[in-house]
């Protein structure tokens, strides 16, 4: 009905799932407060015929602080409907999500304006082509990270984004 709604929930298990939550727009509804949409959460499913249907959910408190910036909203729904549009419904994507969670963690730790949000995005979105297969083997990411940093005339900025780089190079890309 006109209560419904259909959303998409992207996890590390099944990647992007299509869920149906049934009520969610009714003012009396208890999931509505726990639906804010480009929003990290805890969520239980259940198998329907054609969707997975939602039975609780909970607001993560941990990336709260992301939506105090308008340019850090933004990146994040970017993603988010970058996401939608191009992983494969109910695939694993355990990799791209672990990438995504240290991406907003990233972000609330630097400061508004900072120079260093942009290359924050960038980065994760390089690690998202060679997760998807679309960045050649023989052209590794180091070497186009060492060009990024030479790139960058002020040294106090190399310094905080060779932080940031490292950072998002924790975690070894297959």
């Amino acid at each position: 009905g006109e209560a419904n709604k259909l959303l998409y929930l992207f996890t590390p298990e099944f990647g992007r799932c299509l869920v149906l939550a049934q009520g969610v727009r009714q003012e009396k509804s208890k999931l509505r407060p726990n639906l804010v949409d480009y929003n990290f959460g805890h969520f239980s499913l259940v198998r329907g015929r054609e969707f997975w249907r939602l039975v609780s959910a909970e607001k993560d408190s941990r990336f709260t602080a992301l939506y105090q910036s308008a340019e850090k909203q933004l990146i994040v729904a970017n993603l988010f409907n970058l996401l939608a549009k191009i992983l494969v419904e109910e695939e694993d994507s355990q990799i791209i999500f672990e990438d995504l969670v240290l991406l907003c963690q990233t972000l609330i730790e630097l400061p508004p304006q900072s120079d260093l949000i942009p290359i924050s995005e960038r980065l994760f979105l390089l690690r998202l082509i060679k997760h998807l297969g679309y960045w050649p083997n023989e052209v590794g990411l180091t070497d186009f990270v060492l060009e990024l940093l030479k790139n960058l005339a002020e040294p106090a900025l190399s310094q905080q984004a060779t932080k940031v780089i490292n950072h998002f190079f924790t975690t070894k890309i297959v």
